[in-house]
């Protein structure tokens, strides 16, 4: 055993996740890194409600507009659900680790051991869905499993209520009615778990109603974006992106998490018995992302819900039998963590934290130059760049246009305030685009003179103004 069970030494660690969770709020307070262009698009979304948005149901809209419209608009604020979520989420894998009927300290660990993840001390530091997915999965789970233990039909709506807000955040929540079958599969009462999965399936089916009429009212936009994501129409069966897929998953939560989970099928038939839920709601996921990454692409953060069930599994075979590589682990994690609260709070000068700076500067540049000018629209053809600067720039959103071609909208502002060659032609425009020249299509259709072109590397896109 990995600790002798004390008071003491149960404080010391609630002590270590309080110091973990201070860490990250000094890095998250203190850091010069401006928003990105994805958690720009999750702000502006909050300015207003829906039930849906282009690429995303809108749960992450949602929690931003409410954190925003009491605390205001910083960026700390604006990212600090995340942070938030995640240590929620290490309070609720206590709970379900209580659940499996694990004693306290080992409980503690496995709460330590999700804040330590290497994604997670990447993600605190980012507004996104993933947190609240992970949050929602894990609440999930638990009541779930409370209501395998004791049957109940408060646990059976507690359990639909956290899966339909899981839906809301992301639609990568399918995966628990597709692990729930894999589990009624190893469930000796197939029957009575076939009926609780189909209450809960209706009642979120209820509960997500709203979302799915305003998809299907809105052509199923966000339904499509989510298969365009799949990338079936490219060239398919690629090793290269398996490869890179498989390596991404060892970093998720850090290599010996994964490793100790895969070591654990030389003894299959054990195994199973042992940990049968949480095999089902995570080896399932794993193959299933994987194969994807073989057919067209993957992110590496698909599988991210898989990585509560592998890590349950990991962190009971350490705290049982491996004491030194425990503490590795632990180890490791901190490790990453104060790495990434350095680079937040100090950022090295390289690409990816150099794109993260400047965009305040160069809002107050479009401001000065639009003024000047006396433009009537200043024009993107990059949903990023329009992104950043309706955060940065509110003084000029109502001149902010996403330059349209008239074909299906590919993004969320091209579907709410496009601009076509049309109505810029004989216009005065500033033109904000990606690369280094406008597109051949502007420049073919556009029956004006070019007057003024400027870089700004620093956060990638070029200045053009039209007149």
């Amino acid at each position: 055993m990995l600790i002798k069970l004390d008071s003491l030494k149960n404080n010391y660690l609630f002590l270590l996740i309080f110091i973990i969770f201070c860490i990250r709020i000094i890095g998250l307070y203190f850091s010069p890194l401006e928003v990105q262009g994805d958690e720009a698009q999750y702000w502006y979304w909050s300015t207003y409600f829906d039930w849906g948005y282009y690429s995303k149901p809108p749960l992450v809209a949602w929690i931003i507009g409410f954190f925003t419209s009491i605390f205001g608009n910083s960026i700390f604020i604006l990212k600090f659900p995340s942070l938030l979520a995640h240590f929620l989420t290490s309070f609720i894998l206590f709970n379900l680790s209580k659940a499996f009927n694990r004693n306290t300290e080992e409980s503690l660990w496995l709460s330590i051991t999700y804040l330590l993840f290497f994604a997670v001390s990447l993600s605190s530091n980012i507004i996104s869905t993933d947190p609240f997915l992970l949050l929602f999965w894990s609440s999930s789970l638990l009541f779930f499993k409370i209501c395998l233990n004791k049957k109940s039909i408060k646990n059976i709506i507690l359990t639909s209520i956290f899966v339909a807000l899981g839906f809301y955040a992301k639609y990568a929540m399918i995966y628990f009615f597709l692990s729930s079958i894999v589990l009624i599969l190893f469930t000796d009462d197939k029957k009575e778990l076939i009926k609780n999965i189909l209450i809960i399936f209706f009642i979120v089916l209820i509960l997500i109603s709203p979302h799915l009429y305003w998809v299907y009212s809105t052509n199923w936009v966000t339904f499509i974006h989510t298969g365009d994501n799949f990338n079936w129409n490219a060239s398919l069966y690629n090793f290269e992106q398996l490869i890179n897929f498989i390596v991404s998953q060892f970093f998720i939560s850090t290599p010996i998490i994964l490793f100790i989970f895969i070591k654990q099928f030389a003894k299959t038939k054990k195994f199973i018995q042992s940990y049968s839920f949480e095999i089902a709601y995570s080896l399932p996921i794993l193959v299933l992302i994987t194969a994807q990454s073989f057919i067209s692409r993957a992110n590496a953060n698909w599988s991210s819900v898989a990585f509560i069930g592998v890590t349950m599994i990991a962190v009971n075979i350490l705290y049982k039998n491996y004491k030194k590589i425990f503490l590795l682990n632990t180890t490791l994690g901190l490790a990453v963590l104060i790495l990434v609260s350095t680079f937040i709070i100090n950022p090295p000068n390289i690409s990816p934290f150099n794109k993260l700076q400047g965009m305040k500067d160069a809002a107050k540049e479009i401001q000065f130059l639009d003024e000047s000018l006396n433009s009537d629209y200043i024009v993107f053809d990059d949903r990023m760049n329009i992104a950043k600067f309706l955060y940065y720039l509110p003084s000029k959103n109502e001149k902010l246009k996403y330059l349209s071609y008239g074909d299906h909208p590919g993004n969320h502002f091209e579907m709410l305030m496009p601009i076509t060659i049309d109505d810029i032609i004989n216009k005065k425009i500033i033109i904000i685009h990606r690369y280094d020249l406008p597109s051949n299509f502007l420049k073919e259709n556009l029956l004006v003179k070019q007057m003024y072109e400027m870089p700004n590397s620093k956060n990638n896109f070029y200045i053009s103004y039209f007149e």
